[in-house]
């Protein structure tokens, strides 16, 4: 998969641009209010979707972000991340608040909508999740998901896609091309 990615791209590359359009999102943010990506120009932004009950490959990944956001030194104030849940049953704007707190070193914001709304994102993204049987109960059920990073430059195009393999390195280099 990670290789079709990086050939779409490959093949991008002699386009005016450095990659598509990024879908736009609008979503609720953990404070409640709207939040679009097309109302981000200017900034950096890596979207990721996955959710908070996830025990390792969503916090592993971004704890992973923040760190290399960190690591752009002055320009980290103009790049964010844009975690979006695929589980808006159980991700409410509060739950998003405590769970991007846990974070620190670079702008988080949670982003969640009803269901059809996040099936539409990951629709436009080409992320697939899908809700894995509860072990002990209808509320204790996990997701499988795409685990891709889109990074999003300040004009709104996606400059590259990495996934919770790529090393730190990797992922700071491709913020820190995105941030020139």
């Amino acid at each position: 998969m990670k290789r079709a990615l990086a050939l779409c791209l490959g093949l991008l590359a002699g386009c005016a641009h450095p990659g598509p359009v990024a879908p736009n999102i609008a979503l609720t943010d953990q404070r409640g209010s709207l939040w679009q990506l097309s109302e981000q120009r200017g900034k950096v932004v890596a979207v990721y979707f996955g959710f908070t009950h996830c025990a390792d490959t969503c916090p592993a990944t971004v704890a992973k972000l923040t760190t290399a956001i960190r690591a752009q030194g002055a320009k980290a104030a103009d790049a964010e991340i844009a975690f979006v849940t695929v589980d808006p049953q159980r991700d409410t704007p509060a739950v998003l608040a405590r769970w991007v707190a846990r974070f620190s070193g670079a702008t988080i914001v949670g982003l969640t909508g009803t269901p059809a709304q996040i099936e539409a994102t990951e629709h436009a993204y080409h992320v697939w999740a899908q809700r894995l049987p509860a072990a002990h109960g209808s509320y204790d059920y996990d997701e499988a998901h795409t685990a891709i990073v889109f990074v999003i430059d300040r004009s709104g195009y996606i400059t590259s896609m990495a996934d919770d393999a790529d090393t730190l390195e990797t992922v700071t280099g491709d913020l820190r091309k995105a941030l020139q």
